[in-house]
């Protein structure tokens, strides 16, 4: 049994349309918005943050126009209503036709010819975007007033007015603070979208200020809404806390609601909302879910499995059979059953087959689980349906065996006519999670069928999986079976519920993973994440889109009515985003508060810097590759080509981190091998790339400079820069055909981007040599002694080793194994078998369990519990200080029992002193940029350029 990993269907240049429900938005998609409407580079769809995006449109003005036709178009609009403006280059009988929709999508009529003909030069070489109101006169026969704003890049404002100017018309200016107010300036006395006039220019707000914002956001909840708490059914077996309680009491009632969506009202028989003035007779559908957006580590997972549990169809539990455990000793003489009967088995072969209900296999054996659990544990465990694919990397779950007991099925288990099934879908490294938690919290004499559709024996029949109580997927197959249009099998059953767990992983719009995930069809959605918004308020649309919010399933609207808004600094922007996000998020921090008692009575966090000295070889050694560096890198600054070698420098800071932490891990420690001037532009060009594979496969962890995060899939470009494949696939995408690199400005080709390396793919050579004549280091000796005193101060305590250098763990080994510490490792290069097997040895209490974790950066990023460990060691500092964080609250979380200390090991006098600094900064501009406009390029370079000299004091 192979573990297959399923083909990545989610890269970031797709270029399909995000289609929609039907008749819920407009008919047009939204990149169809930012094509036909939009400016290339800014387009509207794109959310990686690529370039300058629509946020920085400026206003060129308005222009007052006329709608005609309206008697041949069933839509209709209200006065002061919100219009879009799209093309219609193969109208039979105009080629420069501009349609103008209603929020809903429906046409109420065209543009008058003569304005349409200077309107489409420039929605075509998208100049500039078009917006429209209807001011007054919506009530008209033959023809009404159409008032248009004209948004776009600052060096596209000349072409687009003489562009207006050759067909005789010409842009009122903007109003002094118009930009957020121009809807309801035209007409006094009539009630339009009140935006309050903006502040004078965004300002930027200082991180505790952004910080506040980003928290009121969430936070003086409606006391009486979310405070009521409601117990779980019988067959969730773990007792809920407070907190937990008062989630599946929202939870529930956001379900069973049947109140409007925000800002809509009933008016005289219509249905009004009241951002885009748009009215209908159809009552909008209510939002049935939402955004459970508590911190990490409160049990968001638990409470989900509650509310699955707890709340079936009209309020009552979900029906499930129970299972008297006597009746099953009898049946199958083996005491693993009376665990065994609430799930089907893990193997697809013992599956039933499509219309064989009476029957179902069951296995008798216990699990397999590593060798160092108690057995106690190993009887207990339960037993999933599945398909025998997960065995490499779940064998947790599943262990082949012969011996197989059938037993009577329950009967269909509910006659009603609605659906059953949950579909929750997450990323593969939380998937052992879901089904360790499966075990934990479901009470085991409850019969709860629950489906892993993961592998490439999965069942595909949409019959059996609507039959189930729970599917679990991960987004890799999602939008792997999205791709292969109209045979995608969770596509075809309604779901009762949709959970979309770590839900920030659909924020890119363009991914296949998020057309995929917005495409499902299901009753009751919800998103769970801690970070709903990562980077801006951007973020957010998906997330709003998935819930099937209307009118916000179309970008247009979401980013005329509270996006630009928001950005623009508009203080109504802000509370129409707050009012929005509070109907619709349950948001607790670790330290909120129920009942005047924190949440989350969690033991204190400490983070501590331990300074080391290196000794006077090691320092030789560093000052001689530090001073060869800076001469090249200062000759590079002098010859302004710091960005073109952005590898070279990369690989300098690289050998100086490498140096703080032992001599042996520097690769190559002679930094003469920087590129020099008797090499041909293409040999250059691939030591280059080599250096930069060479920097990544180190496990260094190095940031992309398009969404300033740490780097997800790397992809290196012809000119040596790194960033991540989706956010570099959306430049491309959206500046095509000349799509230049956002550092240097180089072309930029997708066939001509290199795939990285993991860590651990590297060649091991140098390991194997390194143990023969193995020597020690300042860090290694520092380390060791902390850790030695602490056995001797309690035996029993353990802790996490960590660094972004695999190839450093194992140096750190020798010494462990000398001084007798038993330790398990988890990095990147292992199979998932091994890393849950390595998690579940380090998270037992029995004795003789490892006390040492050595953990990479990377592999100790989301999903993982590591709770048994109350000290941490960082050994080198990353330079994305949200990694660092990330990696702490692996033990930082619910579950611990102890006061955790982290320790982070920097040598005086470094690179790392002055990354420490730079690391600061980050925290300081990350703490909420709500109001704040994206870095542009220029600035990121400018940025980076800073950077490079305070590392290498330049």
């Amino acid at each position: 049994m192979s573990w297959k990993k399923p083909r990545d269907g989610a890269g970031g240049c797709s270029q399909y349309n995000i289609y929609r429900e039907e008749g819920n938005c407009s008919h047009f998609s939204s990149s169809d918005f930012s094509t036909s409407l939009g400016l290339e580079g800014f387009s509207v769809s794109d959310t990686s943050g690529t370039e300058e995006d629509t946020d920085s449109a400026v206003l060129y003005g308005t222009l007052r126009g006329s709608v005609v036709g309206l008697r041949y178009y069933t839509g209709i609009v209200n006065n002061n209503e919100m219009v879009a403006l799209q093309r219609e280059p193969n109208n039979p009988y105009d080629k420069n036709a501009v349609k103008v929709n209603n929020v809903n999508g429906d046409q109420v009529g065209h543009i008058k010819k003569e304005l349409a003909a200077a309107l489409a030069g420039i929605m075509d070489n998208r100049l500039a975007l078009i917006e429209g109101v209807v001011p007054y006169g919506a009530k008209n026969t033959f023809t009404m007033p159409v008032q248009m704003s004209f948004w776009g890049r600052e060096e596209n404002k000349e072409a687009v007015l003489d562009q207006l100017k050759r067909h005789g018309f010409k842009l009122a200016p903007p109003l002094k603070g118009s930009e957020c107010d121009f809807a309801s300036k035209w007409i006094s006395g009539r009630a339009g979208p009140s935006y309050s006039a903006p502040v004078h220019a965004t300002v930027q707000l200082t991180p505790e200020q952004l910080k506040s914002e980003f928290d009121k956001l969430f936070e003086d909840l409606k006391e009486d809404d979310k405070t009521c708490e409601l117990e779980g059914a019988e067959a969730v077996a773990t007792l809920l806390l407070p907190h937990q309680k008062q989630a599946l009491a929202w939870m529930v009632s956001r379900e069973n609601s049947s109140d409007l969506p925000p800002f809509w009202e009933e008016r005289s028989n219509f249905y009004y909302n009241t951002l885009t003035n748009f009215a209908e007779k159809k009552r909008p559908k209510n939002v049935l879910g939402g955004i459970l957006a508590d911190d990490m580590g409160l049990g968001k997972t638990l409470t989900t499995i509650a509310l699955i549990l707890t709340n079936f169809q009209d309020g009552k539990p979900l029906p499930v059979q129970k299972i008297s455990s006597d009746k099953f000793y009898e049946e199958s003489g083996t005491n693993s059953m009376n665990s065994v009967g609430r799930r089907l088995c893990k193997d697809s072969s013992n599956v039933m087959d499509p219309g064989v209900s009476s029957i179902r296999k069951l296995e008798t054996a216990p699990l397999k689980y590593s060798s160092c659990l108690p057995k106690s544990d190993k009887a207990k465990k339960p037993r999933y349906s599945g398909n025998s694919d997960l065995g490499d990397s779940e064998d947790l779950l599943l262990q082949q065996t012969k011996s197989t007991t059938s037993i009577q099925s329950v009967e269909k288990k509910y006659s009603g006519d609605g659906p059953r099934a949950t579909l929750i879908v997450c990323p593969l490294s939380v998937l052992s999670n879901w089904i360790d938690q499966f075990e934990q919290h479901i009470h085991q004499d409850f019969h709860v069928n629950i489906y892993i559709y993961y592998g490439s024996d999965r069942s595909r029949d949409p019959s059996f999986l609507s039959e189930q109580d729970i599917v679990l997927t991960t987004y890799n197959i999602l939008a792997t079976d999205y791709g292969m249009r109209g045979d995608s099998p969770l596509h075809k059953v309604m779901w009762l519920r949709i959970v979309l767990d770590e839900g920030h992983t659909i924020r890119n719009p363009n991914a296949q993973q998020t057309k995929a995930a917005l495409n499902l069809d299901g009753h009751r959605r919800w998103v769970l994440t801690g970070t709903p918004i990562q980077n801006s308020v951007k973020d957010l649309w998906t997330l709003i889109s998935f819930l099937k919010l209307k009118p916000f399933t179309d970008r247009e609207w979401w980013h005329r009515t509270i996006q630009r808004p928001v950005t623009m600094g508009a203080p109504g922007g802000l509370g129409r985003l707050q009012s929005l996000i509070r109907s619709i998020t349950l948001r607790r921090t670790k330290t909120s508060k129920v009942k005047g008692k924190p949440v989350l009575e969690l033991p204190e966090r400490k983070v501590l810097i331990q300074y080391v000295t290196l000794t006077e070889e090691e320092r030789q050694i560093y000052q001689s590759v530090k001073k060869e560096g800076k001469a090249a890198i200062s000759r590079l600054f002098s010859e302004g080509a710091v960005l073109a070698h952005y590898a070279d420098i990369l690989g300098v800071l690289l050998r100086l981190r490498q140096l703080c932490c032992h001599p042996r891990l520097c690769i190559n420690t002679s930094s003469s091998s920087f590129s020099a001037d008797s090499k041909t532009p293409e040999e250059l060009r691939e030591v280059l790339v080599s250096k930069m594979k060479l920097v990544l496969s180190s496990g260094s962890d190095e940031e992309c400079a398009v969404c300033l995060e740490s780097l997800t899939l790397p992809v290196i470009t012809r000119c040596a820069h790194v960033f991540c494949r989706p956010c570099i696939f959306e430049v491309i995408r959206s500046e095509q055909p000349n799509a230049k690199c956002p550092l240097c400005r180089s072309e930029l080709r997708a066939e001509h981007l290199v795939e990285c390396p993991l860590e651990g793919e590297v060649d091991s050579s140098n390991e194997k040599k390194s143990d023969q004549e193995w020597i020690s280091s300042s860090k290694i000796n520092a380390l060791m002694h902390a850790l030695i005193e602490l056995r001797r101060d309690d035996p029993t305590a353990k802790c996490l080793v960590v660094s972004q250098f695999t190839t450093f763990l194992s140096l750190i080994e020798n010494p462990l194994k000398e001084s007798g510490f038993t330790f398990a490792r988890l990095d990147g290069s292992m199979a998932q078998k091994k890393r849950v097997e390595a998690i579940q040895c380090f998270q037992s209490s029995q004795g003789g369990s490892p006390t040492v974790m050595l953990l990479s950066l990377k592999a100790g990023g989301v999903g993982l519990n590591l709770t048994a460990a109350s000290r941490v060691f960082l050994m080198d500092p990353a330079w994305n200080p949200a990694a660092e964080d990330q990696c702490f609250d692996r033990c930082h979380r619910l579950g611990q029992k102890h006061n955790v200390v982290i320790t982070k090991f920097i040598v005086k006098d470094s690179v790392e002193e002055n990354m420490l600094k730079i690391q600061n900064k980050k925290r300081e501009l990350a703490a909420g940029a709500f109001a704040t406009k994206k870095p542009s390029a220029s600035e990121i370079k400018q940025t980076k350029i800073k950077e490079i000299k305070a590392l290498i004091d330049l």
